[in-house]
């Protein structure tokens, strides 16, 4: 009887450690940006959309046949590789999807930076892209200043096609990780903080 309690104590502590192991394989995509858009529904429709992206400079063009980007016609979105060290103009994909006839709706990407206050203001600092995303004013960003995150953010069309080389403004976002001192850093270049 004794064994078998130990047993099924191992097997039991064996199972609970299997979800963690899973956990932390997965891969945060940092290199994609997600958009998704209203009208594409065929591949030749799409190929226009593909050409005029294809063209931007902060793409990974040894990505996605090797052009960069990548279109789903059943799920209508449009994902782009992105260059670790290339600002992303939002604005001018927006231009280059309208351009190719189709409205962006959204657009979803994974961000890490450092967050800094300055007159009041929160921003999400991309160091690597040199770029700075305009923050919603909330408690759960006050209590995180000056700390490493990764950030989940949701631009609408109207706000991607505001942005600009200064900053890009965010109105949806979810922290989804804070990172602790202990946890190894990422060198960065100095980047320039222009809020």
């Amino acid at each position: 009887m004794f064994l078998k309690q130990v047993l099924i104590s191992i097997l039991l502590g064996l199972l609970s450690v299997i979800p963690l192991a899973q956990a932390s394989t997965e891969t945060i995509n940092l290199d994609r940006l997600t958009i998704q858009v209203k009208g594409i529904v065929c591949s030749f429709c799409a190929f226009g959309v593909e050409k005029n992206l294809s063209k931007l400079p902060f793409l990974d063009k040894t990505q996605f046949g090797q052009n960069g980007v990548l279109i789903d016609i059943n799920t209508q979105e449009i994902t782009l590789a992105l260059l670790a060290d290339k600002f992303v103009a939002y604005a001018d994909i927006a231009t280059a999807i309208i351009k190719g006839g189709y409205d962006p709706v959204s657009y979803h990407g994974v961000i890490e930076g450092r967050i800094q206050s300055s007159d009041g203001t929160l921003y999400l600092v991309d160091q690597d892209k040199e770029q700075v995303y305009n923050l919603p004013q909330t408690a759960e960003l006050t209590d995180i200043t000056g700390k490493r995150v990764l950030i989940d953010i949701t631009l609408t069309a109207a706000q991607a096609k505001a942005s600009n080389a200064e900053e890009v403004l965010v109105s949806k976002f979810h922290v989804s990780h804070v990172y602790e001192f202990s946890e190894p850093r990422m060198q960065y270049p100095q980047a320039k903080f222009r809020p």
